[in-house]
């Protein structure tokens, strides 16, 4: 069964839309409650109104970080500020080190990643993590400023990369 949200606001085209209890049938219809067989919708028409509908009712997804924005941040004196940059540098590190160390076999389930793209060293502290991507910031934008406006966390993938290789097994 398929149920629209309810409580979602909309404006515009699916302001009259109303949400309906969707059963579906066969492939490639759906049944709705008091409706004759015959003039039943392809289910292909319904799931395009449904995601013009999600379209429209949710909000314009945020602005990425960039480069120049984690740069005011980590030398800002607010610590507040401090705080973000230390939060967004070890959480690019946790979501790198889980989406490196893991593939998906051929049934769809995710294994440990036999050759991993970086290796963080053993005891390595989130300090040391920290330090290392603020100062390959400072000395990129020093060289590079117009790197101000790249994606904050493509630059720090590449400092992980470039910084915490895995050594080759002999």
């Amino acid at each position: 069964m398929v149920f629209l949200q309810e409580g979602v606001e909309c404006k515009g085209l699916l302001a009259e839309v109303t949400p309906v209890r969707l059963v579906e049938e066969e492939p490639d219809t759906i049944m709705q409650p008091g409706v004759a067989k015959g003039s039943q919708r392809p289910m292909k028409y319904m799931a395009c109104i449904f995601m013009l509908g999600t379209f429209l009712c949710h909000p314009a997804a945020a602005a990425q970080m960039t480069l120049g924005d984690l740069y005011k941040f980590c030398t800002s004196s607010n610590e507040g500020d401090k705080s973000a940059c230390r939060f967004y540098i070890l959480g690019v590190f946790e979501g790198a080190q889980m989406v490196s160390g893991t593939v998906q076999d051929k049934s769809g389930r995710f294994q440990e990643a036999k050759d991993k793209g970086f290796c963080v060293p053993e005891g390595l502290t989130s300090a040391a993590m920290e330090l290392t991507v603020k100062m390959k910031i400072g000395e990129d934008l020093a060289v590079f400023p117009e790197d101000r406006d790249m994606p904050a966390v493509s630059f720090v993938i590449a400092v992980i990369f470039k910084q915490f290789p895995c050594k080759e097994k002999k």
